[in-house]
């Protein structure tokens, strides 16, 4: 007996098991680039180290440069995180449906069974 909607939730579970998976991959990109950036920039702001080359050509617009592009990966990071936090509580949610139709199928088998044996 094939249950159509018990495939979709199936699936949905399915699907969002391989977007946290990406999910996952994505923030370990992020975390690594925002390491880099973080190195680079501190590297850059060291005064010990002496001014760049670009620093003194520039005025700091790489520091600047940087800096942005740090705070745009840390919003996508937060949001990608976020993201991944949704769902894993959709699958959560949907494993828990899923045994309850499951629980509730397999009560309804033996309840038939045990109509069909008498």
């Amino acid at each position: 007996m094939q249950i159509e909607w018990l495939d979709g939730l199936e699936s949905r579970v399915h699907d969002a098991v391989e977007r946290l998976g990406e999910l996952r991959e994505e923030n370990r990109t992020l975390r690594d680039t925002i390491e880099d950036l973080e190195t680079r920039l501190a590297a850059v702001a060291t005064p010990a180290a002496g001014p760049a080359p670009w620093e003194e050509r520039e005025g700091g617009e790489e520091i600047d440069a940087l800096q942005a592009r740090l705070r745009e990966l840390e919003r996508q990071l937060a949001a990608a995180e976020t993201e991944r936090a949704e769902a894993a509580a959709a699958a959560r949610a949907w494993e828990i449906e899923r045994e309850e139709v499951r629980r509730r199928v397999e009560g309804l088998t033996a309840g038939l069974a045990g109509l069909a044996g008498s």
